[in-house]
């Protein structure tokens, strides 16, 4: 797969011969009889040993800085890795990707701690340690909480839809500890963690999501890889933005691969004597579908700038991934209705796509989760213009 997406005339200029070599040897290996290989059973997730597969194939630690073992990449060799990664045909294994590389070893990276960086950040990018992000508590009335006793912390709650869940060695758990948001670093192996389920899903199968319970959990205090309001605040804010543009990145390829199989589906296809393609309805939608896709790459090439050169990010970033995600569902549809019966049976692109695209409607904070965000961002503009507009020259006052 050729990197299309970042190949115009803003992004261009920035792809080095190390980014052209990581596309080449993704996309090598990126394939569905790759997947196929790895998952624990037909249609299921992935071994632990994969991990050690993609390390040794130089698939991790892509966007680290070189310092921490990393490839130097940055975002723009995330980026290109997760257009590789479109070719395996199950968002999962993206997501995966995206929590080991861009989430848990950002909060190693950024951690104050040399020592504990230096203890686990290597397994990490080698994928002898496998990490996963635990945030969603079961309702708002049962955060996972912490205290601090003497040295340790110590670590109670249940977290659901935990992506890496059952494979991983290490949960970064979101936590109230002591009435602040905090993340604490917790080893699978210690006493009281386990794994209660590994769901069933409809889509991105390719990695786990499991239910992880924290039963009075005890870890040294310094494990505790961020706390304390605006520092904490920015911290999330910032590695989960990029994780939400990377998703917004993962709906665009989806999008395209769709649009692509659709526009032959339909030139090919005919009803009442002429091709599908050539109805005007279809014609129609088939238009805006093209439309949405030119406007999702406008939408990643700007945010791409907003996160690399500095600006406002998270609303933007937010917006984006709605978009993305929410333009690739419809297209989704409108391609099963297009496919006929065929759009309603396992086998279909379609279908498959659309399967795909529910799991990342919830990754990285669901749709609604991204309106609250743009919604609050327009309000609190609206409140910090209104000064202005009404001091402006002209304006009726009274």
């Amino acid at each position: 797969m050729s990197i299309s997406m970042v190949s115009n005339s803003i992004l261009t200029p920035r792809l080095t011969e190390a980014h052209r070599d990581l596309s080449r040897r993704a996309s090598d290996c990126l394939t569905p009889q790759w997947l196929e290989q790895w998952r624990t059973a037909p249609g299921g997730h992935i071994r632990k040993d994969a991990w050690r597969e993609l390390a040794r194939r130089g698939l991790m630690g892509v966007s680290l800085p070189v310092e921490y073992s990393g490839q130097g990449l940055g975002l723009l060799g995330a980026l290109v890795l997760g257009e590789a990664l479109a070719g395996v045909g199950d968002g999962g294994l993206s997501l995966g990707m995206h929590v080991q590389n861009e989430i848990a070893c950002d909060w190693l990276v950024s951690a104050e701690d040399d020592e504990l960086r230096d203890r686990f950040l290597p397994g990490l990018v080698s994928g002898e340690l496998v990490a996963c992000q635990c945030d969603t508590d079961p309702s708002a009335q049962e955060p996972a909480t912490a205290v601090i006793v003497g040295d340790e912390v110590v670590v109670t709650g249940r977290k659901k839809f935990v992506v890496n869940g059952a494979n991983a060695d290490l949960c970064f758990v979101s936590v109230q500890l002591e009435g602040e948001p905090a993340i604490v670093l917790v080893e699978k192996a210690t006493s009281g963690v386990r794994v209660t389920e590994v769901y069933d899903k409809f889509g991105t199968r390719s990695v786990d999501s499991a239910l992880v319970e924290f039963d009075s959990a005890r870890v040294p205090v310094r494990q505790v890889i961020s706390r304390r309001g605006i520092s904490q605040l920015m911290r999330w804010n910032r590695v989960m933005s990029r994780m939400r543009f990377l998703i917004a990145a993962d709906a665009f390829f989806t999008h395209r691969m769709l649009l692509e199989h659709i526009v032959r589906h339909t030139t090919t296809r005919e009803l009442g004597g002429r091709p599908l393609a050539q109805w005007p309805v279809n014609q129609h939608a088939l238009a805006r579908a093209r439309a949405d896709q030119e406007l999702m790459e406008a939408g990643l090439t700007e945010c791409f700038l907003r996160l690399t050169d500095g600006g406002s990010t998270v609303p933007e970033i937010a917006e984006l991934k709605w978009f993305c995600v929410e333009k690739a569902t419809e297209l989704a549809s409108l391609s099963t209705d297009l496919e006929g019966g065929a759009g309603y049976m396992w086998g279909s692109t379609a279908l498959h796509a659309h399967a795909q695209l529910r799991g990342l409607r919830m990754s990285g904070g669901s749709q609604t989760t991204m309106l609250t965000i743009a919604n609050h961002s327009m309000a609190c503009r609206a409140e910090l213009d209104a000064p202005a507009l009404a001091a402006a020259p002209g304006r009726r006052r009274g």
